[in-house]
């Protein structure tokens, strides 16, 4: 009789229960997917339905007419809103709209913050027409036929294509920069003081602070700190009524103050006056509340 030899197997063992388990981990994925899709279907058609607004920030439009500009009415899904879109075409409706905020909030309320533009200068155009903007430079009023008292008075921009809808252009769109830097700046360091901005020559800006002090401003270089230093000089060494014009020099040399009846002297008088003063400001400390070099 032969002896019978027996070969290994090399099969791998339990091959059939490895598929199964991988059967059923794919079974799970297809539900787990199948589960999600559902509940993404449901939230945008049937959960998450919008009960209640919150509006705020308005003054100057209603709650309603904010939610009608946006398309905003009770019932919609809140999931089915594009918040983007939306406050985009509340701020187009709404011309003194400058800023819209959109938030959700489980289960079925809709928060909606909005803030109000701000007209913050009146500018000159076309020789006799005027244009009302915010402090970011959109377009609040157009084709105004005089400038608006308690706003600054800007000329020499050269505006283009100046409407509602469009946005704030100039021929000179350094000009633009410039204006927009100021205006901030302006904002921050003497709310309310500079009455009126002449960018007729960008290189030698000249304002006006309070309406009784003429300012040589010069070029729009390190234009903050010229803002700060001019502003404390004006507030901390001048008379509160004081009337007359500020000429900025440089960094080291500072300012020159010319009082109105100074500046009726004659020219060779009137530039002695300015020479010592000149020569006063450079042996001189900086206003109170200024110092050190200009950056």
């Amino acid at each position: 009789m032969k002896d019978v030899v027996k070969t290994a197997n090399n099969a791998p063992q339990g091959g059939r229960p490895r598929r199964r388990r991988r059967n059923m981990s794919l079974y799970y994925l297809m539900l787990f997917v199948i589960g999600i899709v559902i509940f993404l279907i449901l939230a945008r058609t049937v959960f998450f339905n919008i009960e209640e607004y919150d509006v705020s920030g308005n003054s100057i439009y209603t709650a309603d007419q904010i939610l009608s500009a946006g398309g905003l009415r009770e019932g919609r899904n809140m999931y089915g809103i594009n918040l983007d879109r939306t406050a985009e075409r509340i701020k187009n409706s709404l011309i003194y709209i400058d800023d819209v905020k959109l938030r959700r909030k489980l289960p079925n309320r809709f928060i909606v913050e909005v803030t109000e533009a701000r007209a913050y200068a009146c500018c000159q155009y076309e020789d006799s027409r005027y244009a009302i903007i915010t402090k970011s430079g959109r377009y609040l009023e157009v084709e105004q036929l005089g400038a608006r008292a308690g706003l600054i008075l800007v000329t020499g921009m050269e505006l283009k294509d100046v409407a509602l809808d469009k946005e704030f252009q100039s021929a000179d769109e350094t000009k633009k920069t410039i204006l927009f830097e100021l205006l901030d700046s302006i904002s921050e360091i003497c709310d309310g003081k500079i009455t009126s901005i002449d960018m007729t020559d960008r290189t030698n800006i000249m304002m006006v602070y309070d309406g009784r002090i003429d300012i040589d401003f010069g070029s729009s270089l390190d234009y903050e700190y010229k803002l700060r230093y001019i502003t404390a000089l004006i507030e901390n060494n001048l008379e509160p009524e004081a009337e007359g014009t500020v000429i900025y020099h440089s960094s080291a040399a500072g300012a020159s103050f010319i009082r109105k009846e100074d500046m009726e002297l004659t020219e060779q008088e009137r530039l002695a006056a300015l020479e010592a003063e000149k020569n006063k400001a450079e042996e001189g400390d900086p206003p109170e509340g200024e110092g050190g070099e200009e950056e």
